[in-house]
């Protein structure tokens, strides 16, 4: 897959949730579900493609890497949306 249009999902998705947990929580309890919702959503998707596709071949599982990086960017994407969608209210 294209990384800029994975990133870009991953993004793009985060950036959503953040708006629509701005939407519907407030204070610490929506700050928390803006990152904690997209990060064990990754969490998920990685999981299921580790653990229920068809094995492809190949050396060690990297998934605890891609959750590091990609988990903190899809966190941090979510509590900015969220953070800048509560200022504009």
């Amino acid at each position: 897959m294209n990384a800029l249009l994975v990133w870009g999902t991953i993004i793009g998705l985060s950036c959503a949730i953040g708006l629509v947990c701005a939407r519907w929580f407030s204070g610490r309890a929506g700050l928390f579900a803006a990152g904690g919702i997209p990060w064990l959503a990754l969490l998920v998707a990685i999981l299921a493609t580790e653990y229920l596709s068809p094995y492809s071949g190949g050396g060690a599982s990297m998934w605890p890497i891609a959750q590091l990086v990609g988990g903190t960017v899809a966190a941090a994407s979510g509590i900015t949306a969220y953070q800048w969608a509560s200022r504009t209210r």
